[in-house]
């Protein structure tokens, strides 16, 4: 596939449609807010030291701090299909770039539509363990909204494409420890696009027929081949209500919702999960309370939060010892592959026993799906208000990114500075250059 050809469709994106508009502006609130919730972790701050020592430039350095932290959370955006997570990327890069609202827009909605086709093409949750499909299109979405941020020419942008993704892989293997490599890597790969794209800019040229069937099958074996870019893509893209893998989420609104109908969870003998092949073996692997990621996506674990500490379903750091009760519950959980469970958003069956008696709850979809516009803007709000408390001149911000205010951008970047500065040493550090742009 042409690289020209392949982005071909972006260019009836203007950045005035109303819809997209709106939907641009929830998902960029959505994700400053993780990165606010992010920076509180010693993680998030191991990775603002880290990029402050760089002495990159100051956009490069802040979407590349920022898109690391934003991803770290495991409460960012999610395109279900392709396994993508693009907002952690792309609204960094156009925060950072954009000059406007219709620019950042045009810029957004780009970058999630290229991140989007490449995730799908590779074959998505299938492409899964071997290759991270969200860690290959990070490059890609990267470049593709930096170039359209900074108003680059068709053909600049397809080279920023191709420059970004050679001699990527999307294989980073199993990086443990604190501060871990993984998000590291989301970082670096966010910076390899907006430097391509900085490339590309300067003239630099690359391989147009670089994103052939051939390159996608040695990137995994699970590729299905391009199926064009949708540049309405971000519509389709969906936000996690709760810090928690995605495979995993309909699962936990079925049981908050069981719970909610007055079940005691002392009652409950044993739950039984049922979900569609593919997500399981994401949620069940053995738990090890040692490796934050798995305490996220081990579903009998996340089922002990919501029935004895539901406020840790919000916990990002996941340093806290959890409880017996809580530790005693996810023992109590079995999770099952259902053929019969069939959808994009990764429906659940959850049934429990109490007192010998089975009962089941099916839920098909949670807070925050694509399909419910209106959900989404409650969501972002909700996440948002938990941040609020201290610094109301944020919630302030992220409605007028939501509603895609005249200034928005410009102000959201100050903020995304202004965080990523007081959050380092109670605000003593953090990236200097941020300082000096975030008062500008």
């Amino acid at each position: 596939m042409n690289a020209r050809d392949l982005l071909s469709p972006l260019t009836t994106i203007d950045g005035q449609d109303q819809g997209l508009r709106a939907r641009a502006g929830q998902h960029a609130a959505d994700a400053l807010t993780c990165l606010t919730m992010g920076v509180r972790t010693s993680e998030g701050r191991a990775l603002i030291s880290f990029y402050e020592e760089s002495e990159l430039k100051l956009p490069f350095a802040s979407a590349a701090a920022a898109a690391a932290i934003i991803r770290f959370t495991e409460w960012d955006d999610i395109h279900v299909p392709s396994c993508v997570t693009p907002g952690a990327i792309a609204v960094p890069v156009g925060l950072a770039l954009a000059e406007d609202e219709t620019r950042f827009v045009a810029a957004l909605c780009s970058g999630y539509a290229a991140g989007i086709a490449l995730g799908e093409a590779i074959g998505g949750v299938s492409a899964l363990p071997g290759t991270w499909p969200a860690l290959l299109a990070a490059p890609a979405i990267a470049a593709v909204t930096a170039s359209t941020a900074l108003g680059l020419s068709v053909e600049e942008r397809a080279q920023a494409l191709v420059l970004a993704l050679a001699g990527s892989s999307g294989r980073h293997g199993r990086p443990m420890g604190v501060p871990s490599a993984r998000w590291l890597a989301i970082g670096e790969a966010t910076l390899r696009g907006v430097r391509a794209a900085d490339a590309a800019r300067s003239g630099f040229k690359g391989d147009l027929d670089l994103l052939s069937s051939e390159w996608l099958m040695a990137q995994s074996a699970s590729a299905v081949g391009w199926q064009g870019l949708r540049p309405d893509a971000i519509l389709s893209v969906g936000l996690k209500p709760f810090v928690a893998a995605r495979q995993g989420l309909n699962a936990i609104k079925g049981f908050l919702q069981i719970l909610a109908s007055g079940v005691s969870p002392q009652s409950i003998s044993e739950v039984r999960v049922a979900l569609p092949p593919a997500a399981v073996p994401v949620v069940s692997r053995p738990l090890n309370l040692g490796d934050r990621l798995s305490t996220i996506a081990h579903l009998g674990l996340q089922l002990g939060i919501v029935a004895f500490d539901p406020a840790r379903l919000n916990d990002v750091s996941r340093t806290q010892a959890f409880s017996s009760e809580t530790l005693a519950f996810a023992e109590r959980v079995v999770v099952l592959p259902d053929e019969s469970l069939s959808g994009e958003s990764w429906p659940a069956k959850v049934a429990i026993c109490v007192a010998g008696e089975w009962s089941e709850h099916h839920c098909s979809s949670v807070p925050g799906d694509p399909g419910n516009r209106e959900s989404i803007r409650d969501l972002v709000m909700s996440k948002a208000a938990k941040i609020s408390g201290e610094d109301p001149a944020r919630s302030d911000g992220l409605e007028d990114l939501m509603t895609m205010k005249d200034g928005a951008v410009k102000n959201a970047y100050k903020l995304l500075c202004k965080v990523l500065v007081q959050e380092v040493n109670g605000g003593s550090r953090g990236v200097s250059a941020m300082r000096r742009t975030s008062s500008q």
